[in-house]
């Protein structure tokens, strides 16, 4: 891997981490992809003790997860009422920042809670809704790879809070929300490169401790609130998120692409982040250089 990619995504595992990845891939074989097992292999540092053991268990509740909700096939499928959740909740991507992470914005003014709760009085029946929005991220994810030679699995999430309600922040609402944010939270680790929450309101800031403790420390150390559009900007550029990549109400230039059914990777031919079939070629090559899907961007 060539050293202007200072990024971690992209260099091999280091001499620590690489004997979970081994661990995690002699425990799960071809039910966890590579990509998977690099992540997990970095995910739990924080782990002094039985750091294995707990990387194995973890991994093991995000292939369990995966294997209930089928999430395997989860951007092969129509489910129900997609129509109507991308209504209720329409989420977008933008461009991205100078190492590739792509910028994702959930616009609060943009989603319905009333709709989506009266729509799926079920709050199970949403969740696989998320999965598939996280697997499309993880799509495109795979197609910047493509583009830029090299891995990126981490992006960047901008929360904008304009137009927040109570309502929303009241104890209801945020436990049916609960579940629905878990879903990137606990199965997709080491994806999320950092959070900036925008317009927060004098409500939020009192809300924000009770949201917090429900956040996972790593998580929460990748957070910034901001209470004006203006010193958000001025820090996502300084961070490498150039206004290019930025919606137009933020002040930036990007058009936004609808994460809804029509949504398809950027780059022609990108597969899917889990391969349909395993396999054998990418084991053949060494494990820390090929991410799973990746293996065309390892043969160029």
């Amino acid at each position: 891997m060539s050293s202007h990619h200072e990024h971690e995504e992209a260099q091999p595992l280091t001499a620590e981490d690489q004997p979970l990845f081994d661990a995690v891939k002699a425990e799960f074989g071809d039910r966890c992809t590579d990509d998977l097992a690099i992540r997990v292999a970095r995910a739990y540092r924080g782990m002094k003790k039985n750091r294995e053991q707990f990387t194995i268990a973890e991994t093991k509740k995000i292939l369990d997860a995966r294997a209930a909700f089928d999430v395997d096939n989860v951007l092969k499928r129509d489910l129900p009422q997609s129509k109507l959740y991308n209504e209720y909740w329409p989420t977008y991507i933008y461009g991205e920042d100078k190492e590739g992470h792509l910028v994702t914005v959930d616009r609060i003014s943009d989603i319905n809670p009333d709709g989506l709760f009266k729509t799926f009085t079920n709050v199970n029946d949403i969740i696989p809704h998320r999965w598939q929005y996280m697997e499309r991220i993880q799509w495109e994810k795979v197609a910047v790879s493509k583009r830029r030679g090299h891995r990126v699995y981490k992006h960047v999430c901008i929360v904008d809070l304009k137009g927040l309600s109570l309502k929303l922040l009241s104890p209801s609402v945020l436990s049916h929300l609960k579940p629905i944010f878990d879903v990137g939270q606990l199965y997709y680790p080491e994806t999320l490169h950092c959070l900036y929450i925008v317009n927060a309101p004098f409500i939020f800031y009192s809300a924000w401790k009770v949201i917090s403790a429900i956040i996972q420390p790593e998580t929460r150390e990748k957070i910034q609130v901001f209470v004006h559009m203006k010193a958000f900007l001025e820090v996502a550029q300084n961070h490498g998120i150039p206004l290019s990549s930025l919606p137009s109400y933020m002040g930036g230039s990007h058009p936004g692409r609808v994460m809804n059914n029509t949504f398809t990777a950027s780059e022609p031919d990108t597969p899917f982040p889990v391969p349909v079939v395993a396999t054998v070629a990418a084991e053949k090559a060494a494990p820390t250089e090929v991410a799973a899907g990746l293996e065309v961007c390892a043969g160029n």
